[in-house]
């Protein structure tokens, strides 16, 4: 069986960490927009003083590594926010897989207005979502999901890239999820086309 091109990239990057290199430098990139996102890394990688820079197309695998495996924090605090936000985007995706769109959406914006400390509430207000009904196993499973994609996110930052646990970090994720709402529903491209 072959091997998936997030599977080459990590097993890639093993291999320069085990042969005594490292990760100088990473920087994360994303097209923003209506069409294909393409987020990718860019590495610069120390192997025993020369450095090369590497050009990874972002994948499931590659990000569990740079997450978990390897930390590495991004250079740049706006590409962390993007790296963040992108992440979001992703675990959003797979919800609607299994929920249908408007459902996790609909759920996605409930569970980040309970939480005023990520100061969203001007992007909220100009979210068209219904509120999701509350009285279903889905409902429960689907806010279970979020909650803990939003969460787990804002731990990994703590734990594992070591971002202080505190108003800093907070702000970095409640960027982040203000770039999810802006995308997903479109508020600053209405903004532009429809002023009010």
């Amino acid at each position: 069986m072959s091997k998936s091109k997030g599977q080459l990239q990590v097993e890639f990057l093993r291999s320069v960490i085990g042969a005594g290199g490292k990760i100088a430098k990473a920087s994360f990139s994303i097209e923003r927009g209506p069409g294909p996102c393409n987020p990718t890394y860019v590495l610069a990688l120390d192997q025993r003083g020369a450095l090369t820079l590497q050009e990874l197309p972002w994948t499931q695998e590659l990000e569990e590594y740079l997450l978990h495996e390897h930390p590495t924090r991004m250079d740049i605090l706006d590409e962390e926010r993007d790296r963040f936000a992108n992440l979001i985007s992703n675990n959003l995706r797979a919800l609607e897989a299994r929920f249908g769109r408007d459902y996790a959406e609909a759920v996605f914006v409930e569970l980040v207005a309970e939480h005023p400390e990520y100061d969203l509430q001007r992007l909220l207000k100009k979210v068209p979502t219904p509120r999701p009904s509350h009285d279903s196993v889905a409902y429960r499973d689907c806010r279970m999901l979020v909650d803990h994609a939003i969460a787990g996110l804002q731990n990994t930052v703590i734990s594992s890239l070591r971002y202080p646990d505190g108003q800093d970090t907070i702000r970095l994720i409640g960027e982040a999820l203000g770039l999810v709402l802006d995308e997903r529903f479109h508020i600053s491209l209405r903004s532009e086309l429809f002023p009010d």
